[in-house]
């Protein structure tokens, strides 16, 4: 019940992974501003998004100041451009303890159906919610 669309049964959310996964220079080159991690928020928010949805170090930047402006999801996993191969795999990032400190409404993860690592994917994920956070380990 946010953004433009709220209560229309209609859903907008910005994802800002790009950078991330399809590496910064190939995402943001043609609009600087994009390298900021608060530039996105307020882009979502002026763009009247229901949410925003990014991997942990992006939400870390902002998530203090944009607490209650635009709901956040964590997305748990990422790749990232440098494996320029096509058996896709993604990298667990983030934990649901994460998500619950930052006060995020979600979580986001993804798998790639047909991949060679699909099954890992799957059994990543259901293993998530019990995996402590990346910062609770020694």
């Amino acid at each position: 019940m946010s953004g433009r669309l709220a209560g229309t049964g209609k859903l907008l959310i910005l994802p800002v992974d790009q950078g991330f996964e399809h590496g910064p220079a190939r995402s943001f080159a043609a609009n600087p501003a994009g390298y900021d991690p608060l530039y996105h928020f307020e882009l979502a928010i002026d763009a009247g998004c229901n949410a925003c949805a990014a991997s942990l170090g992006f939400l870390e930047a902002g998530a203090a100041e944009y607490a209650g402006h635009i709901p956040l999801i964590l997305k748990l996993n990422n790749s990232d451009s440098l494996f320029g191969g096509d058996d896709y795999n993604q990298a667990v990032t983030g934990s649901v303890q994460d998500a619950l400190r930052l006060g995020c409404c979600a979580v986001g993860y993804t798998i790639y159906p047909g991949s060679s690592y699909s099954q890992e994917m799957y059994e990543n994920l259901q293993e998530l919610p019990r995996k402590p956070s990346p910062s609770d380990w020694p």
